[in-house]
This record gives C-alpha cells, sequence and structure tokens, in this order.
C-alpha cells in the first residue's frame, strides 16, 4: 500500500487534463498567451474596489518597448471574457459565452439557457407462465405495468461584471416532475408512493445546482454560495472559495463549507437528518445533519499543459473519522502530435481509504501521426466515492435474525478496472471512410459477501473469485456515401477471461446507422436500427446453489428509432427522439424446466426545446 500511494503522490504533483476541467482551453491551441485569459481580470494599480477594472497596463522595457503586466488564469468556468473576439468556430455553437456590445460594457452582461425536457417510457407483455406464479396468487407480467414519465427544466443564468464592476453571479437550477403510478398489481399495497427509477430517489426533484457570486480582485478571486470546485475532485459545497493568482501560470486556491450529500439532485435530500454509521455490532449511531468540507491546492497553465492537485477533507460532525485524500487532474501537449492527460483521488485517511486508497484514476494518450491516424489509450479505475454516513441515510437498517437476503442494509467498496486502447484510421479521398477499432480489458477483484453483524445466526461469509472479460469493438463510417447520406455500422463483442467473466455474462451488439443534414441546413436527422444478445454464465442450466449461480438467462433485444435536431434560429433549438424495442428472455426455473417468457415490447420518447438569451 505504502508504494501504492507514493505512485500516486507522484501522479498528483506531475504534470497533466482534468478530467473536470470546466471551460478551460488549451493554451497551446491559442494563437499567443495573451489571449488565454480574461482582460477584465488584468492586473492594475487602481485600488482593490468595486470600480470596473481597467485595461491591463503597460510595462517599460529597455529600449522603449512595453509589454501587459501579469494576467490572472480565469477558473469560474468562462472561456476568455467578455472581452474575447468572435470566431468562425464559435459562430454555430449554441451554448456559447456572449461578448460585450457598447450597450453592456458599462453594465451587466446577461447570459444564459432555458431548457424543457421530456421523456416517456412504456412496456407491454403478457404474463408469465403459471409456474413461476405460486398458489393462491396473481400473474406476473413480463413487462413492467408501471411507465415512467419526467419533465425537467432547467435555467442557467450568468451575470458578468454587475453594474460594470468587480461581481460576477452565476445560477443553475433545474426542476423535475416525475410521475407517482398508482399500484396496478392485485393483491399488492405499497407501503409509501411508488418510486419510479428517474433521478435520484423517483421523486420529484428542485436542484439548485449552483449559485454563487464572485468578486474578481487584482490577484484574488472570492466565491461565495453552492459551487463544484473542478480543480480539486469536482467537490460540491455550500461556502466559500478564494483563488489567488501568484503569475499568470500558477494560482493558489483554498475553500471551505458544508458538504451536501453525494449524488443528490434536490435540495430536499441534500442535508437530510438520517446521517448515520452502524458499528461492528451493526447498531447505528446518528451522524446529525450536516458535513464540513474544506481543500487547498494549486492550478497552473503553459502554452504546452494546464492542469491542478491539491488535498481536500471531509469530515462528517460526528460517527465517523474524516476523509482525507488528494487529487490532482492535468493536460500536456507534446509537440503536434502527442497529448497526455490524467486525473486521480487517492484516499489517506477514512473509511475510502481501503483497495489501496486508489479511489479514482484515469491515465490517457492520444497520439496523432497524421491526419488520416489517431490512436489512443487509456485506464480507468473507479471505486466506490462516498461517505458512510451519507450512504447509511439511504439504506434499511439490519435484519438481526437473518430472516431475509438483505443487499441494501450494508454497502461495500468494489473497484474496478478498465484498460483501452484505440486506433482509427481515414481512408479513401478526403478520408471519406473511417475506420475504427478497439480492445478493452475489465478487471474486478475479489470480494466477500458475509451476513449483518450481531444477527441470531453465525454470518457464512461467502467469497467471489475475481472476474475480468474483454470487448473487442470494430465500426466503419461512410461519411459521404449516396447523396451525401453518413452510414455506418459498429459491432463490439464481450467475453469473460479466466474463472470468472466480468459481471457473469456475455453479450453481442451489432448497430447500423444513417444520418443526413437537413435541406435548409438547420438541422440533421439520423436513425439506427441495433441488435444484442446477453447470456449469463450460468444460462442453460439449472440454477440450484444461489452461492454459485447468478443468473441462467438468455436474452435478446432489437430496437428501431431516430433522432432529429433542428435549429429553429440562432436562439431556438430542438431534438426529438423516439425508439420502439422488443426483448426476449429463455431461462430454467427452479424446477430444472427451460421457460420462454412472453416477449416484452417498450417504446420511449425524448424531446427537448431550450432557448439562449
Amino acid at each position: 500500500m505504502r508504494s501504492t500511494k507514493l505512485v500516486a503522490w507522484a501522479l498528483i504533483m506531475g504534470v497533466a487534463v482534468p478530467a473536470s476541467a470546466k471551460g478551460k482551453k488549451a493554451a497551446a491551441d491559442d494563437d499567443s498567451g495573451d489571449d488565454v485569459t480574461s482582460t477584465d481580470d488584468a492586473t492594475d494599480t487602481t485600488s482593490d474596489d468595486d470600480a470596473k477594472p481597467t485595461k491591463p497596463k503597460q510595462k517599460a522595457r529597455q529600449g522603449g518597448d512595453t509589454e501587459p503586466e501579469v494576467q490572472k488564469q480565469d477558473l469560474n468556468g468562462h472561456d476568455l471574457g467578455t472581452t474575447k473576439k468572435e470566431n468562425a468556430f464559435e459562430s454555430d455553437r449554441f451554448f456559447v459565452d456572449k461578448t460585450d456590445t457598447a450597450k453592456t460594457e458599462k453594465g451587466t452582461l446577461v447570459q444564459g439557457s432555458l431548457a424543457l425536457s421530456l421523456f416517456a417510457y412504456h412496456e407491454s407483455g403478457g404474463n408469465l407462465p403459471a409456474s413461476t406464479a405460486a398458489a393462491g396468487q396473481s400473474m406476473v407480467p413480463s413487462a413492467s405495468p408501471f411507465s415512467r414519465e419526467f419533465t425537467d427544466l432547467r435555467l442557467q443564468t450568468d451575470f458578468r461584471h454587475i453594474g460594470g464592476g468587480r461581481w460576477d453571479a452565476r445560477i443553475d437550477v433545474r426542476g423535475r416532475l416525475a410521475n407517482n403510478p398508482d399500484p396496478v398489481t392485485t393483491g399488492w399495497t405499497p407501503v409509501t408512493d411508488s418510486k419510479i427509477q428517474s433521478g435520484f430517489l423517483g421523486d420529484n426533484e428542485l436542484e439548485i445546482r449552483e449559485a454563487w457570486l464572485v468578486r474578481n480582485g487584482i490577484q484574488s478571486d472570492v466565491f461565495l454560495g453552492r459551487q463544484f470546485i473542478p480543480d480539486l475532485g469536482g467537490v460540491k459545497i455550500d461556502g466559500v472559495r478564494i483563488d489567488y493568482a501568484s503569475s499568470a501560470k500558477f494560482t493558489l486556491l483554498g475553500f471551505g463549507g458544508l458538504y451536501p450529500i453525494r449524488g443528490s439532485r434536490s435540495i430536499t435530500d441534500d442535508y437530510t437528518p438520517l446521517l448515520s454509521n452502524p458499528d461492528s455490532t451493526g447498531n447505528r449511531s446518528s451522524a446529525g445533519r450536516f458535513t464540513s468540507a474544506g481543500g487547498f491546492g494549486a492550478a497552473y497553465r503553459t502554452l504546452e499543459s494546464y492542469g491542478s492537485f491539491g488535498g481536500v477533507v471531509l469530515a462528517p460532525l460526528s460517527s465517523e473519522s474524516p476523509r482525507v485524500f488528494g487529487t490532482s487532474s492535468g493536460y500536456w501537449r507534446y509537440g503536434s502530435k502527442l497529448d497526455f492527460y490524467h486525473f486521480a483521488i487517492l484516499d489517506l485517511v477514512g473509511s475510502n481509504a481501503v483497495n489501496a486508497g486508489l479511489t479514482n484514476l484515469s491515465l490517457g494518450v492520444n497520439y496523432k501521426p497524421d491526419q488520416r491516424l489517431r490512436a489512443t489509450a487509456s485506464f480507468n479505475r473507479v471505486d466506490t466515492d462516498t461517505l458512510n454516513v451519507q450512504a447509511q441515510a439511504f439504506l434499511e437498517n439490519p435484519d438481526p435474525a437473518n430472516t431475509a437476503v438483505q443487499n441494501e442494509a450494508y454497502f461495500q467498496r468494489i473497484a474496478t478496472n478498465e484498460a483501452r486502447g484505440s486506433l482509427s484510421a481515414g481512408l479513401g479521398e478526403l478520408q471519406r471512410f473511417e475506420v475504427t477499432t478497439a480492445l478493452t480489458y475489465r478487471y474486478r477483484g475479489d470480494l466477500t459477501l458475509s451476513a449483518p453483524p450481531g444477527g441470531a445466526v453465525a454470518p457464512t461469509p461467502i467469497p467471489l473469485p475475481a472476474a475480468q472479460s474483454v470487448e473487442l469493438y470494430a465500426g466503419v463510417t461512410d461519411r459521404h456515401s449516396y447523396r451525401d447520406f453518413r452510414v455506418g455500422v459498429d459491432s463490439s463483442r464481450t467475453f469473460g477471461v479466466g474463472s470468472a467473466t466480468f459481471q457473469r455474462t456475455t453479450a453481442l451488439q451489432l448497430r447500423a446507422f444513417t444520418q443526413h443534414e437537413l435541406s435548409n441546413g438547420h438541422g440533421e436527422w439520423e436513425t439506427e436500427v441495433a441488435y444484442s444478445t446477453t447470456k449469463d454464465d450460468s444460462a442453460g442450466v439449472a440454477c440450484a446453489d444461489v452461492t454459485t449461480c447468478f443468473g441462467a438467462a438468455q436474452s435478446t433485444i432489437v430496437s428501431i428509432g431516430g433522432t432529429l435536431y433542428y435549429r429553429i434560429n440562432r436562439d431556438w433549438f430542438v431534438i426529438g427522439s423516439a425508439f420502439l424495442n422488443r426483448t426476449s428472455v429463455t431461462h430454467f426455473d427452479a424446477m430444472a424446466v427451460q421457460v420462454n417468457d412472453p416477449a416484452a415490447t417498450g417504446i420511449s420518447g425524448y424531446g427537448r426545446i431550450a432557448y439562449r438569451f
């Protein structure tokens, strides 16, 4: 473990791109270093008050030449500031930062978007064979009796140089209405409202994603409110953050405040009073409502690289020791053909410091020797990334008598690893054909399942061996087919290697698609047809031992559908899609009889209309 942590700390101090970098742009893509940062953040000699920042003053050189003073990095998620120049690459983009006009430069520049999203899914099918229903019980349908529907409305608004001064603000809020279906299963009465698989807990949601003010100083920026810290692990806080630019290339940053529940999507769940943590006997102790957070680090930018590194502390007020982790992210361009990037979270103290403490690691390289060839290689490791007290707020109390199987009483930290390499080539005149191949290897280590502690029955641990699989992918796209259609096919095959298959399942997927731009140039449409089949490792065998049988089914899914993207005008954009799928399942029941379940047919629809201002 010690050697692993030393290696990870070396990564943290290294140069390489934040997976969570938001709105940042590689300086190597710019024509000059002066265009990298915002001119409204420039250093000047005026007092640090609410007056509008002046243009960067010039330093005298020997011989009478002048050069601008050092400018800060802009780490608030915007691009080059309101005084940037418009360019052809942004002319057709929908979500793009505005530039100042003569009317806004002395007041407040307001920009943002409003997006309405609708989704619906419904299944239909027959009843399962009578042999699967116990005596006196109603028949069980092969399809879900509940339809899933939700409506999302999201508002994002930025206020730049408010009143012509140094203050900026951002508001990002989202509301969701999810349907609560009536109980239609005969003989079943839910204890609480039915939950649909939507959002965090299936309820209606009102989420405040971001709501902050920032005061832009000469060398320091102060953020107040709900915010993400993308430079330090993407932590979400309600508190204060301070950035201090010691130079144009190096910025120190620190933050402190309260830490909402990880994954929460509604203000009703951000700070639940049910935080708790079980002891070795299974008894839970209350951890109150709040968890504090703090961190310190630095961000850097050069012509060839940018990134950040630092440390974070998440401290529950009781029942669990603080979680302390280091984090690093970065990007480095070596010449014009080679790019490296990384993202790492290394837990040093706390419940996450298991599995060698390496909670999250992404390493990658992109190689483009010429315009026709591109190669990529990456490694990703992901472990359970949450505090015990926050996860326990949504789990059941353990059954002391051990009379039922409980998979929602405790959670276990399981790390998964993935290595992937791909090669893509452009062939033919003007690279008409694109051919891509990829190889992916996935691995999960050993783990042990055990009964809840303190029960009447002595727990019998059940070891699960390590599991691994390989996925092969291949795809061909004709960018300019008949009448300038874009058509393509791709496929993937996943199979196990070693003694156990990753997720205990093999799979085959095939897809064909076509795309075409609309005649008026305002959008495009695409259609696809797909076929996939999955097979459990124990398919075709009667499942008699739950400790060794993790599924004995084989399923097939056929789907067809399409999507339309349409730009009504510069400020309005719509998306619509509809898909139809049919699922067939074959399995063996407890009496070793092969059962063909009635096919289930599903239909889904999605739509979004967005307006920017």
